[in-house]
């Protein structure tokens, strides 16, 4: 018996990876831009490969919207919070606080309920 892989999850978290890898990136562009010229900033290998990640994350979602209902989706897409949240506290050292934290709570709180009548199916 073989066993057939299910990738439409598989798609909406290499999309959530994505986008979220495009804001770090972004991050790192906008250290290292020294001034406001718009020419320096294109030139910018991280502002160059946050935009190679958003084309990613678009091909990424586009099959994920393929399989996967919408409503179900675009919900789960919250998980960039979470990721954000990480990646700044351990690659650029920002503080995370207690808010920051209840926040990501709330927010997860939130996608799970209405997944709720997705998982009663």
């Amino acid at each position: 018996m073989r066993m057939r892989v299910n990738f439409d999850y598989f798609y909406l978290v290499l999309s959530i990876l994505f986008q979220s890898i495009s804001s770090i990136l972004m991050k790192f562009a906008s250290m290292n831009l020294t001034s406001g010229n718009i020419f320096l900033l294109i030139s910018n290998v991280y502002y160059l490969a946050a935009l190679v990640c958003l084309v990613l994350q678009a091909v990424f979602w586009q099959l994920t919207l393929k399989k996967v209902e919408l409503s179900i989706a675009y919900p789960l897409t919250a998980l960039n919070t979470v990721f954000i949240l990480t990646f700044s506290y351990i690659i650029f050292k920002e503080q995370i606080s207690f808010y920051n934290i209840l926040g990501v709570i709330i927010i997860m709180i939130g996608v799970a309920i209405q997944n709720l009548k997705w998982a009663s199916k």
